[in-house]
């Protein structure tokens, strides 16, 4: 079978579960003797201002890589520019030179960031079925997350007016993706150059502003510096999105509660079904057994510091009660990952935490030996989190906001607890039973390795759901 797999970026341009995810499917599938591809935007060299295909291959995957797309890519900081989300013409015919040159048997969309939207109707033009992976709320939301400038879950019909809000600091142009790819190139030629991995290369790579999601961000680019696009557009980005969401052959939902989302906010049913997902490095961690109840109990979370969407105030709000009521001997809190520079401060004042920063994916295997209890505490409807399954393939129960797909593997007294408020004062709660009653950790630790093999899906049982989706598609035709 010829697969073409789209989206934005390539490891390590680009981090995250997503990108993890999508070129452990295409190496699978590669391994199973298909033909894939992966066409995507991706990097942005000065002085190249006009979008060209560029081909190359990498381990047996033929990558379709659309080089300097005009369309900003802000992720959470949303769009200025609603109209390049859903049509490009420069874009457009690479795509469809792209689809042409290849010639897939189906399409499999990862996600839109990056590209417009009207791949859809450009593949459906040339006979070509199309499945796509909702991992996000991006065709529905431009800041991807329906998480709305007040801190709260956006389920708006219409949520043109808050768009312009939640977008006001979205990037002006691809300055940032150039930014970015310098970095990166910067960074390649040091691990290739020995003699270049100087102090004169750290710095140029670290002068490069980022933002908290890993893009570079602009800051001579101000909000004032353009006005913002009309509510108008934002409304025209989702009707038209909706519209092509529903010619989609199937969406393959992360998680029942993404599924529910998307068909509560107008795509039809029929097209939508639930497929957990899972990156092939998860089914590799090595799950250890809680013999005896830990003291002092040691949490761990992963990424939930990282920002307000991934839980940092609900962090803090707990650690802080939890430091007025429970002796500082008896726990201790690893904050792994990135911090939100607003609670830093108050982290590092609290003694019972340790604050280790980035870590190197291939290290987590390691870094999950010591703890017993992660926690999973994002506040926004996150679609499938890997944080969650990670510290479950390891044996280690999770307390889990009951949001988006965590609740789909958080199940009480089974594999953890559910913080149903999604409050620090929950999870204060909750912590401070654990403390008093370590026992828990074992009998839950215990359930979960009995139970491995239904909650921790092996990469290959997942290319078997994917190879029944993709024959059901082509018998359509």
């Amino acid at each position: 079978m010829r697969i073409l797999h789209a989206g934005w970026g390539f490891r390590p341009w680009r981090g995250g579960g997503l990108i993890s995810y999508a070129e452990d499917v295409m190496e699978g599938q590669v391994a199973r003797g298909n033909e894939v591809g992966y066409l995507f935007g991706g990097r942005h060299y000065p002085l190249t201002p006009r979008p060209r295909l560029h081909r190359w291959r990498r381990r047996e995957v033929e990558m379709l890589e659309l080089l300097s797309s005009p369309i900003p890519v802000g992720i959470d900081r949303g769009t200025r520019f609603p109209d390049l989300d859903l049509d490009e013409p420069a874009m457009d015919r690479l795509i469809d030179r792209a689809l042409a040159d290849f010639a897939p048997d189906v399409l499999n969309l990862q996600e839109f960031l990056g590209l417009p939207s009207s791949i859809v109707d450009i593949a459906h033009a040339r006979g070509v079925p199309v499945v796509m992976t909702l991992h996000d709320y991006f065709p529905l939301c431009p800041t991807v997350k329906l998480f709305d400038a007040d801190g709260r879950v956006c389920m708006r019909r219409d949520p043109a007016p808050e768009c312009v809000r939640c977008c006001r600091d979205a990037p002006l142009g691809t300055r940032h993706i150039r930014e970015m790819t310098v970095a990166f190139e910067l960074q390649r030629a040091g691990r290739a150059l020995p003699r270049l991995r100087g102090t004169a290369l750290r710095t140029l790579s670290r002068l490069l502003p980022r933002m908290p999601s890993g893009l570079p961000i602009d800051t001579r680019a101000q909000a004032s510096d353009a006005p913002p696009a009309p509510e108008s557009a934002y409304r025209r980005r989702r009707q038209v999105n909706l519209a092509r969401l529903s010619r989609i052959d199937v969406l393959i939902g992360a998680s029942t509660r993404i599924t529910e989302i998307y068909k509560q906010l107008g795509v039809p049913g029929a097209r939508l079904r639930t497929v957990h997902l899972v990156a092939g490095h998860i089914a590799r961690l090595r799950p250890r057994a809680i013999e005896s109840p830990p003291r002092p109990v040691r949490f761990v979370t992963l990424a939930g510091a990282q920002n307000e969407e991934k839980g940092a105030s609900v962090l803090v709000d707990a650690l802080r009660r939890l430091s007025a009521g429970a002796p500082a001997g008896d726990y201790a809190v690893d904050v792994h990952g990135l911090v939100d520079d607003r609670i830093r401060d108050e982290l590092e004042r609290l003694s019972a935490v340790r604050i280790h920063g980035r870590y190197d994916p291939e290290a987590l295997d390691s870094i999950l030996d010591s703890p017993h209890v992660g926690i999973v505490p994002s506040v926004w409807e996150d679609t499938y989190p890997h944080a969650g399954l990670e510290l479950l393939a390891k044996g280690i129960p999770v307390i889990g906001n009951a949001r988006g797909g965590i609740p789909d593997y958080t199940i009480p007294g089974q594999t953890g607890w559910l913080n149903r408020s999604c409050s620090g004062a929950e999870l204060a709660e909750i912590m401070a039973g654990v403390i008093a009653d370590p026992g828990q950790v074992v009998r839950l630790n215990r359930s979960i390795r009995e139970r491995r093999d239904e909650l921790v899906k092996p990469l290959e049982r997942h290319l078997d759901e994917l190879d029944e989706i993709y024959r059901e598609v082509l018998a359509r035709d």
